[in-house]
C-alpha cells in the first residue's frame, strides 16, 4: 500500500480510537450524573437518616480501597485490563436491580458494598488503557474525557427533568439503563496487552514506598476529599431549602459545563506546568467554593461559585493523570492509577463522606467550612509536591 493509502486508514484508526474511548467515559459519567446528585434523595425517600445516609453513601469509596488496589495489581501483572472491565461492570447492572427489593438499612449496605467492588475499579482500569491510547496514537486525554462530564450533565439534568414529573422511584431504573449502555461500550474498548510487571513484588508497595508518591497522593487525597458534604448532601440541601429537582440538576450542570471548558482547551497548558501548580490552582479554588456554599444558600451566589468545578475537580484530575504520565512506567500504571483512586476517591472522599453525615446533621450547610479546611490543607501539600519534585520523567523506573 502506498503512504498516501496508509495515512487515511491511520486517521480512521485514530478516530475510532478516540470514539471508543471517550464513549468509555459517556457510559460511567451516564452513572455518576444519576448517582451523584440523586442516590442521596432515593435513600431518604426509603426513611432513613442523614447518618445511615452518609454510612451508605462512604460504603463503596471505602470498599475500593480493598477493591481496586487487588484488581489493578492483577492488571498490572497480567497486562490485561479489558477483561476485567467486562465482567465488573456485568455484575454491576445485577446488583443495582436489587436495590427495590427492601429498605432494609443492611441490606442496602449489603448492595453497597457489592457496588463499591464492582463500579469503582472500572475508572482506573479504563483511564489506564485510555493514558496508554493517547500516548500511543498522540491524542488529546482531556478532549476525551470531556465527554464524560457532558454525559454527566446530560444524565444530571435529564435526571431531574424526569424526577420533576415522576416519583424517586425512577432514580434505581435510569441507574440501571445507564448501566447497560455502560457494560455495552466496555466490550468495545480497545485491548492494548502491555507488559508485565517490572517487578517480582508488590508494585502497590513499591511506588508506597516512594516518598514523592505519598506526597502526590496527600495532593489528590484531600483535594478529593473536600468534596465530601457536596456529593453527599448538596441536593438533599438544596431540595430541603425549596430548589426543584430539575434546578438542582442545573446546579451540577453549571459545574460540569466549566469542567468541560477546561479539558477541551487545558492540554497544552497542563503539558507545559509542574503538577503541584495545578494541584494549588485547584485547592485555592476549593477554599473560595466551599466557603460560599457554606454561608449562602442563594440561587446567584450557587450559580457564581458551581463554575469553580472546573478548578476543585477538573484541574486536579488533570494534574493527577499528568503526574502519573510523566513519573511511572507504564508496567506501574494500573497501580498507580488504583492507588490514587483508592486513597482520593476511598480512604479519603469515604471518610468525608461518612463525616459529612454528622456534620450536616448538627450544622446544616455549614459543614462545607469543614471542606474548605481539607482544600487548605490540600493547598500545603501542593507546595512540598512542588518542592520535593522537579518533573523528572519516570522517577519511578529504578
Amino acid at each position: 500500500m502506498s503512504m498516501r493509502g496508509k495515512l487515511p486508514l491511520q486517521s480512521s484508526e485514530r478516530m475510532q480510537t478516540a470514539t471508543i474511548l471517550a464513549l468509555f467515559f459517556v457510559g460511567l459519567f451516564l452513572i455518576q450524573g444519576v448517582f451523584l446528585p440523586y442516590w442521596p434523595v432515593w435513600l431518604k425517600a426509603q426513611g432513613l437518616t442523614a447518618g445511615e445516609i452518609g454510612i451508605l453513601l462512604s460504603l463503596p469509596n471505602w470498599v475500593r480501597v480493598f477493591a481496586d488496589p487487588l484488581i489493578a495489581q492483577r492488571a498490572d501483572h497480567t497486562g490485561n485490563r479489558k477483561t476485567p472491565m467486562m465482567w465488573l461492570a456485568g455484575i454491576y447492572v445485577l446488583t443495582v436491580l436489587a436495590f427495590p427489593v427492601s429498605s432494609n438499612f443492611w441490606w442496602l449496605a449489603g448492595l453497597s458494598v457489592v457496588i463499591g467492588f464492582t463500579f469503582s475499579p472500572l475508572l482506573p482500569l479504563g483511564t489506564t488503557i485510555t493514558v496508554h491510547e493517547c500516548k500511543t496514537r498522540d491524542l488529546d486525554y482531556g478532549r476525551v474525557r470531556l465527554w464524560g462530564s457532558l454525559a454527566f450533565i446530560f444524565a444530571s439534568y435529564g435526571a431531574g427533568w424526569v424526577l420533576d414529573g415522576t416519583s424517586t422511584t425512577w432514580i434505581v431504573w435510569m441507574l440501571f439503563v445507564a448501566g447497560i449502555v455502560n457494560f455495552a461500550i466496555t466490550t468495545r474498548m480497545p485491548d492494548p496487552q502491555t507488559d508485565r510487571s517490572l517487578r517480582s513484588g508488590s508494585s502497590l508497595v513499591y511506588l508506597l514506598r516512594k516518598p514523592v508518591f505519598l506526597i502526590y497522593l496527600g495532593c489528590i487525597g484531600f483535594a478529593q476529599g473536600s468534596h465530601g458534604t457536596y456529593y453527599s448532601f448538596a441536593s438533599v440541601h438544596w431540595e430541603t431549602v425549596g430548589y426543584s429537582h430539575e434546578m438542582i440538576g442545573t446546579f451540577w450542570s453549571i459545574g460540569v459545563i466549566a469542567e468541560i471548558a477546561l479539558f477541551a482547551v487545558a492540554g497544552k497548558f497542563v503539558r507545559g506546568r509542574h503538577p503541584g501548580i495545578l494541584f494549588a490552582l485547584g485547592a485555592a479554588a476549593g477554599i473560595v467554593r466551599w466557603i460560599v456554599l457554606g454561608s449562602s444558600d442563594g440561587f446567584w451566589m450557587i450559580v457564581l461559585v458551581q463554575p469553580l468545578h472546573a478548578m476543585t475537580f477538573g484541574i486536579t484530575h488533570l494534574a493527577a493523570v499528568s503526574f502519573i504520565a510523566r513519573a511511572i512506567p507504564q508496567q506501574l500504571a494500573t497501580s498507580a492509577q488504583s492507588l490514587m483512586a483508592t486513597l482520593s476517591m476511598g480512604v479519603f472522599l469515604g471518610s468525608s463522606i461518612w463525616a459529612s453525615g454528622p456534620l450536616y446533621e448538627h450544622f446544616g450547610s455549614h459543614a462545607y467550612y469543614a471542606m474548605a479546611g481539607l482544600s487548605g490543607i490540600a493547598l500545603a501539600f501542593a507546595f512540598w509536591l512542588m518542592q520535593s519534585w522537579r518533573g523528572e520523567d519516570k522517577t519511578f523506573c529504578d
